[in-house]
């Protein structure tokens, strides 16, 4: 990088950002500890660190919500069994939880294939 008497070189630009009290703690202990500017650090963090695509957020978001699907059909299952629900009740929500499953085979491995 090419700095200038300033020591500023090309960094033309300011962000400003809010950040909580635990977040300036991190960034005051790591300058401590690396003798960078807090500045230096939030530059190399910018450069260095992973960010999810929006499309791996998206499929995150996909398995947690047929997760919930699960549990729901789980639980009244369940409640079918325990309060002895008729056959068609039981074949109902089994067929739901068959659907939920066939659809997180399909997530996964999309999931895979796409790594």
């Amino acid at each position: 990088m090419r700095l200038t008497v300033n020591g500023l070189g090309n960094l033309r630009h300011f962000i400003g950002a809010r950040v909580g009290d635990e977040h300036i703690a991190q960034l005051r202990a790591l300058a401590e500890a690396s003798g960078f500017t807090h500045g230096e650090i939030i530059r190399r963090v910018l450069l260095t660190a992973e960010i999810p695509s929006a499309r791996a957020r998206q499929e995150i978001q996909d398995l947690l919500r047929i997760q919930r699907e699960q549990n729901r059909l789980g639980g009244l299952l369940k409640k079918a069994l325990t309060e002895r629900e008729e056959v068609a009740e039981l074949r109902r929500t089994l067929v739901e939880v068959e659907r939920n499953a066939a659809e997180l085979r399909r997530v996964l491995a999309q999931l895979v294939r796409s790594r």
